[in-house]
């Protein structure tokens, strides 16, 4: 079992720093990070390096500290990059510059982005304790500031991945002589062009290879046993997940064939579990399952007609889904396939079916890809047209069929058409 070291049982020394870059009188203590094997050959002056990331575990998060701790220990100047908003840089600047206290960190979490409605892990208690041993890096004496780089343009999408690239070649051009780390999703990590159903997508770290050089930029997909993360799928809660490798805790690994996938490589968490959003209180007691050891079994195939271009035609094309109760999420449906997206890294791939001739109509949702334990389920919906939407009532993959709307149920959703290419 790997253990998990807290960087807060480094001793603590009493410093001043200042905003931006700080650096003060260096504690020897400070050096003791928790081993990484294969990092060292990427600890580099001038190298961005794209650690993709499961949103809402607390693995990744603490895998960065130690990434810019090593950097730091390494005698390099580090900057890293955070998927918030760039509004909450000041909020963060003063955390970083504080004492660390309880009431320091209260005033961090204080901001809109950790008070939202919608609490993804971006905005999780791992997060926030990455930005508290960030603060005791600087204490120690490490030269270090934190670049928030993520973007709220109209339209999402493609247009998001140009913005975080561009706030994060701002970062970089700024300090183009440190070692940039940068925690994001795995999907806006990519350094290769193309996604499954859009093969002109260009992910943020393409855009950014583009931008600073491809010899500057290194990317890295997470590599985990089983365990959980928090994710808003449309609800938000801690989730069983399955692992994809990740036998080696806290080991880096170059690979060229992840290569055509968007990575160089990856770097292994071992289990992971959920964190919580920062601001709740329950984030010390989330109960979690035990991780199933079964492959979820396809549902019995049931007799649909046809799947016509007449019958599939009132679906095609991208929509908003508002659910009730929860966030809008994104929907494209090009003939028999949907791809469904509720954040950079929670999606779903699959068939859709639909039958007309039953009262209400059908529809199904086959999901054959997603991070998720969905594989081979269909989530079994009954839907009607109206003038300029579409009604949903959508349940869990595995679930039976509803048999009427009810407009007090969460698996309520309204479907009303965006423009191509508006999924998050």
């Amino acid at each position: 079992m790997h253990s998990r070291r807290s960087v807060s049982s480094v001793l603590m020394v009493a410093a001043a720093a200042f905003v931006g870059f700080g650096s003060v009188r260096a504690d020897p203590a400070a050096a003791a990070c928790e081993p990484i094997a294969g990092l060292r050959q990427l600890l580099v002056p001038g190298r961005i390096l794209l650690l993709g990331e499961l949103h809402g575990t607390r693995q990744s998060p603490q895998f960065a500290l130690d990434v810019a701790c090593h950097a730091g220990g390494a005698g390099l100047d580090v900057v890293v990059g955070l998927e918030l908003l760039p509004r909450a840089q000041r909020d963060v600047d003063l955390y970083l510059a504080s004492t660390g206290d309880h009431s320091d960190r209260q005033a961090l979490l204080s901001g809109t982005q950790w008070q939202r409605g919608y609490q993804d892990g971006r905005t999780s208690r791992a997060m926030a304790d990455l930005l508290g041993g960030l603060a005791r890096l600087r204490r120690h004496g490490r030269t270090l500031r934190v670049a928030l780089f993520d973007a709220q343009p109209p339209g999402g999408g493609q247009s998001r991945e140009r913005a975080m690239a561009a706030n994060l070649a701002a970062s970089f051009e700024r300090s183009p002589n440190a070692m940039h780390v940068v925690l994001t999703g795995n999907a806006h990590s990519r350094v290769v062009p193309g996604r499954r159903g859009n093969p002109d997508y260009e992910p943020m770290g393409y855009l950014l290879s583009r931008s600073v050089g491809a010899d500057r930029v290194t990317a890295l997909d997470v590599s985990h046993g089983d365990g959980s993360a928090w994710i808003c799928a449309p609800e938000c809660g801690a989730v069983q997940l399955r692992g994809h490798g990740g036998a080696n805790p806290w080991t880096v690994e170059m690979d060229e064939r992840t290569r055509p996938a968007g990575h160089h490589g990856s770097y292994s968490v071992g289990s992971i579990a959920a964190s919580s959003p920062a601001t709740s209180d329950a984030a010390t007691a989330l109960p979690l399952p035990a991780p199933s050891t079964e492959t979820p079994r396809p549902q019995p195939v049931e007799p649909f007609p046809e799947q016509t271009a007449a019958l599939l035609a009132p679906l095609q094309g991208a929509w908003n889904a508002y659910q009730y109760g929860s966030r809008s999420w994104s929907l494209e449906v090009d003939q028999q396939r949907f791809r469904g997206v509720v954040g950079p890294d929670d999606w779903y791939e699959g068939t859709i079916r639909v039958r007309t001739d039953t009262e209400p109509d059908q529809i199904d949702f086959i999901i054959e890809e997603c991070r998720c334990d969905y594989r081979g389920l269909a989530s079994k919906a009954i839907f009607r047209v109206e003038e300029d939407s579409i009604v949903l009532a959508a349940p869990q993959p595995g679930s039976a069929r509803p048999a009427r709307f009810n407009p007090n149920d969460g698996r309520m959703v309204v479907m009303r058409r965006s423009e191509p290419g508006a999924a998050r």
